[in-house]
């Protein structure tokens, strides 16, 4: 999850979110595929969202943020949203499929949507909601656009390595580290990863420099283990044997 926006407290989050998540996001259509030794697996179809006059959790955040939503945030966040499409369908599409390709065990959804915000938050991956305040013209620092998909690549695959938790014995060799950290290694290595065997240098640049120095130390950590410590590979290779989501949900029958 992206703190470049800040960090807000579980209280002011806990009811917009849960409104946000009922009211804004549609069901994800779950895939019940298996995959066969050689066969391509599919990458989801990610489509963003953001309506003409911006979602009603922007037009209230401000309110429990204290921090007024701009107006013209919204009217460019809208007049933008094919753009940021356009980068994610160019980019983002090869990112999970180099991804799906090397770990070959499928994604649990064929479809999801990601809902695009400007209020003052981070991206979240659970419901779905990407910041693009940084990428706006009013953007003190002002991201550059090749780094949108990679920052959507990010939320996304937690979604995807959540059912090796259970499974890996990198997590239970780091159990006393907090949360955060936990849930970003796996998902950490996949952003390696694939920006390796594309050969994104300068992305990839980009990535290190904002987990290192621009994020809590809790991401830093994260990184370091992933980075410096185990290395990548060690933890592709425990997603390498998770159980798709198919079948968890059978065994959970």
């Amino acid at each position: 999850m992206s703190t470049q926006w800040g960090i807000i407290t579980m209280q002011k989050l806990i009811l917009p979110i849960a409104f946000f998540s009922l009211v804004i996001l549609s069901p994800f259509q779950s895939t019940s595929q298996t995959v066969k030794s050689g066969q391509n697996i599919s990458a989801p179809k990610i489509f963003l969202v953001y309506p003409k006059n911006g979602t009603p959790f922007d037009r209230e955040c401000g309110s429990f943020m204290q921090k007024p939503v701009e107006k013209s945030s919204i009217d460019e966040a809208a007049s933008r949203l094919g753009e940021f499409q356009d980068l994610w369908d160019k980019d983002g599409a090869l990112f999970m499929e180099t991804a799906l390709q090397e770990v070959g065990v499928p994604f649990p959804y064929r479809e999801m949507q990601a809902t695009l915000t400007v209020c003052d938050l981070s991206s979240v991956s659970s419901p779905l909601i990407i910041n693009v305040k940084g990428f706006l013209s009013s953007a003190v620092n002002q991201h550059p656009l090749w780094a949108f998909p990679e920052i959507v690549f990010h939320e996304v695959m937690h979604t995807y390595v959540r059912n090796v938790y259970d499974i890996s014995p990198l997590r239970k060799k780091y159990a006393s580290e907090p949360p955060v950290v936990l849930n970003h290694l796996h998902e950490m290595a996949l952003e390696k990863m694939i920006l390796v065997k594309l050969n994104r240098g300068e992305l990839l640049n980009w990535v290190d420099n904002r987990y290192r120095n621009l994020f809590p130390p809790v991401y830093k950590r994260a990184w370091e283990i992933v980075n410096d410590i185990e290395g990548y590979e060690a933890f592709i290779d425990e997603l390498k044997t998770m159980p798709s989501s198919q079948s968890v949900r059978n065994t959970s029958k």
